[in-house]
């Protein structure tokens, strides 16, 4: 017996042969603003679902039982929501992108508006952010003995407060300097 099957496409954008320059350029920046947008609207409603969860415990049995058929992965939407929490409507530019401000949820709030700034005044990407980031928690964590044991203590405890993302790049910048020193 011979199956068919049959695989839906996924989300794409088909666009005509002739489009002008201008008007790609004008699809593309709408595309990023509306990414930006949906980022931090996808933030908000799981941070109002997180909340109100905590006080109705009718909305949070619904939730539980409803959003692992909706998520990949629930420590995404959990990081994502606390990005929200961290930085209200008011304080969000459309000029940085989301990854600018979940680079920076774990500083303090003064470091991160700080960092933040600077990313908007000189349109420094997230990724440079993130290691700014880094930089800015090393120098905010407690100051131990130089000797090697407390080094990788301290240096362990930094790398676990780092979102998994960071930690991710990190091991692989570590591994690609096979015990050299790394640059940003």
């Amino acid at each position: 017996m011979n199956a068919i099957t049959v695989i839906e496409a996924g989300p794409s954008l088909t666009l005509p042969p002739d489009l002008a320059c201008t008007d790609w350029l004008a699809i593309g920046a709408d595309l990023m603003r509306k990414d930006r947008e949906t980022k931090w609207q996808a933030a908000d409603w799981y941070a109002y679902g997180r909340a109100r969860a905590k006080t109705d415990t009718v909305f949070a049995e619904q939730m539980a039982l409803a959003l692992p058929d909706m998520l990949e992965d629930p420590r995404k939407l959990d990081a994502i929501a606390r990005v929200a929490e961290v930085f209200p409507a008011d304080e969000r530019s459309l000029g940085l992108s989301f990854d600018h401000y979940a680079v920076l949820a774990s500083l303090p709030h003064g470091e991160a508006r700080k960092l933040l700034a600077k990313a908007a005044e000189k349109k420094t990407g997230a990724r440079e952010i993130k290691y700014e980031a880094m930089h800015a928690q090393m120098s905010l964590a407690p100051r131990q003995p130089a000797d090697e044991d407390s080094q990788c203590t301290s240096l362990i405890h930094l790398y676990n407060r780092m979102p998994r993302t960071v930690r991710v790049e990190f091991a692989q910048m570590v591994a690609e300097a096979e015990g050299e020193e790394i640059e940003p």
